[in-house]
């Protein structure tokens, strides 16, 4: 295997701190990722620390001999699905991620909650998840469950975590909010390039 600095599979510790992260959302992700005999890589870019994080890339073992061609001093940032990236000794997974494990069948064990129209405008634009937009939800919803957010039409909009549990959800008032979002369809619209 090539030692590129930028873009290498992933090591030991940063395995496990990817084990530890998703088993907290599904003990069925790194099951899967096992089982499919995908493989994990990440991206090293250089430049300032504060805002970049390493990303985690989840490829087949196709793309790995293809790699192992390229010369040293060619640049790769990404073979594959981003899957998520770690930050502060925690991994963060993806909406691509996520919306990929979900249409495998992985996710069935995660919560959802579905908006109306207003709510699904409103999240693509970067906002939380507001109780007047909330039309469906878990009997059993917990306070930091990580959820799906989706339309009326079975599309995926976010991820996000709970912020109330299923119990007090009709004592809320209107404007208040169910779910922090951690990332939206909207986002690569936002961010700057």
């Amino acid at each position: 295997m090539n030692d590129l600095e930028n873009f290498r599979q992933i090591n030991e510790i940063e395995k496990k701190i990817i084990i530890q992260s998703l088993s907290k959302i599904s003990p069925n992700i790194f099951q899967f990722i096992i089982r499919s005999k995908k493989m994990l890589y990440i991206s090293l870019k250089k430049g300032n620390s504060k805002t970049f994080y390493p990303s985690i890339y989840l490829t087949s073992k196709y793309f790995q001999k293809e790699i192992d061609k390229i010369e040293f001093n060619d640049k790769i940032y990404s073979v594959g699905l981003f899957l998520g990236f770690i930050k502060r000794g925690r991994f963060y997974i993806s909406l691509e991620g996520t919306e990929f494990l979900y249409k495998k069948g992985i996710l069935s064990d995660i919560k959802y909650i579905y908006v109306n129209k207003k709510g699904e405008k409103s999240i693509l634009y970067g906002n939380d998840i507001l109780k007047n937009w909330v039309t469906k939800t878990p009997l059993n919803l917990q306070k930091q469950d990580f959820l799906l957010i989706f339309n009326k039409l079975n599309e995926i909009l976010a991820i996000a975590y709970s912020e109330v549990e299923s119990k007090i959800l009709q004592q809320l008032k209107p404007n208040d909010v169910v779910a922090t979002t951690l990332n939206d369809k909207g986002f690569y619209l936002r961010k700057k390039q």
